[in-house]
């Protein structure tokens, strides 16, 4: 098979360019003890006194940066350009909140300068990206068109989670029966929580007690994300007889949540706005764009304006449902300052960066989708490449191991 792994230099990629010289045990010792710092940090930019939480809120954020990566300004700068150009053609329209329009405006034209004037590249490389997932979708339908029917078939607009579970069984029936008997050993269990989840370690798929219903396109996306890309790849590492290929090689994380939530983009035709939404939210508290870090406060009446006019935009918004959106708003904030009181008492935030991880992840493996489909390979081959186990394509290590696995449970 012909893929090519996209090997990147340091000034490429800086992340890998690291890890390219260590082995990939090292490099999981190395985060363990990254985390390990980030928890001690955390606890002293609680418990530390005021004086010094200005000098513990740097560290924090310079530890979680170092773990998980920070936004790039330029990209944030385009997310902002793309967001602001939206609000602009909702103005005088009486189907949105004209008050959080405005207030979104004044707000990031400071920070956005001059960048909303040169946003036509931007949508062009946007159009290129979305073919080629689009392509990468026809690939995953091609073969997997019967399971992502069982959604109509339901004739269901409301999945609960005991339709949830059902239509997991369902797929995973067809599976087992016309893919792979593999899928013979997983099985979808009912646990407690709010996310559905995949364990690769005891082969299960995790329905929670307490999720909100999903409509018809959540649970295409599901089964997209957590049945065809974190389950899929699992079983098929398993096949290797190299388990780390089947639980995650160090650093294929990031990789793999991309991929989901680019799976769910290609199956549905249109991405969470979540997504976007996320990485702009940890780019502004971070003052990426213009170097002014902003407070807990002040990212929640920014996601929280987002958030309303995105459901006024969808056709969901339901006045009665604002303590609900406020709700679900502060959690997201929340876990930006997790760890950190994110108040304004102190000139310094500590800001924890991880979920920038799916958007990153998205776009890195966007750009390898595109240039794999541009150097000649077709959708079903990426997508098979893509599914033989837990790896990020683009570190040269993993595409290594993959070829020649390791056969022990050691990893």
């Amino acid at each position: 098979m012909l893929i090519d792994t996209g090997q990147l230099t340091v000034k490429d990629r800086p992340r890998y360019g690291v890890v390219s010289r260590i082995a990939l045990e090292e490099l999981s010792a190395a985060k363990e003890l990254a985390a390990e710092y980030l928890l001690r940090t955390a606890d002293k930019v609680v418990n530390s006194h005021d004086s010094n939480r200005d000098l513990w809120a740097e560290r924090f954020t310079q530890a979680t940066t170092e773990l998980y990566g920070e936004p790039d300004k330029a990209e944030a700068r385009k997310l902002l350009a793309i967001d602001y150009k939206e609000l602009l053609s909702m103005v005088g329209n009486g189907s949105f909140s004209q008050a959080h329009v405005n207030f979104l405006l004044t707000t990031f034209r400071p920070i956005i300068g001059e960048t909303y004037d040169d946003i036509s590249f931007v949508e062009t490389g946007l159009q290129q990206e979305k073919e080629a997932i689009r392509k990468y979708g026809k690939a995953i339908t091609d073969v997997y068109k019967p399971i992502f029917a069982f959604v109509a078939e339901s004739g269901k607009s409301k999945f609960n989670p005991t339709d949830l579970h059902e239509l997991f069984d369902e797929g995973l029936g067809w599976l087992r029966e016309y893919d792979d008997p593999a899928w013979g050993d997983w099985e979808v269990v009912d646990v407690d929580g709010t996310s559905v989840s995949v364990s690769a370690v005891d082969r299960k798929i995790k329905i929670p007690s307490r999720r909100e219903d999903a409509t018809a396109q959540d649970a295409r996306a599901l089964i997209a994300h957590e049945l065809l890309v974190h389950a899929l790849r699992a079983k098929n590492g398993y096949k290797t007889g190299d388990v780390k290929l089947a639980t995650g090689l160090p650093g294929y994380l990031e990789a793999e949540e991309g991929l989901g939530v680019l799976a769910e983009e290609a199956v549905n035709g249109v991405l969470a706005d979540k997504l976007y939404d996320g990485y702009l939210d940890i780019a502004l508290a971070l003052g990426t764009i213009d170097g002014v870090q902003r407070s807990r406060q002040e990212i929640f009446q920014i996601s929280f304006a987002e958030q309303l006019l995105l459901e006024q935009k969808n056709g969901t918004y339901d006045e009665t449902g604002l303590p609900s959106i406020e709700l679900n708003v502060w959690g997201r904030v929340d876990r930006i300052f997790r760890g950190s009181r994110g108040d304004s008492l102190g000139t310094r935030q500590a800001v924890f960066t991880k979920d920038i991880a799916y958007y990153v992840g998205y776009k890195q493996m966007a750009a390898y989708i595109s240039k794999q489909l541009s150097s000649g390979l077709p959708a079903a081959e990426i997508f098979h490449y893509l599914s033989q186990a837990k790896i990020d394509p683009n570190n040269h290590l993993h595409a290594k191991r993959l070829k020649n696995p390791k056969k022990s449970n050691s990893g």
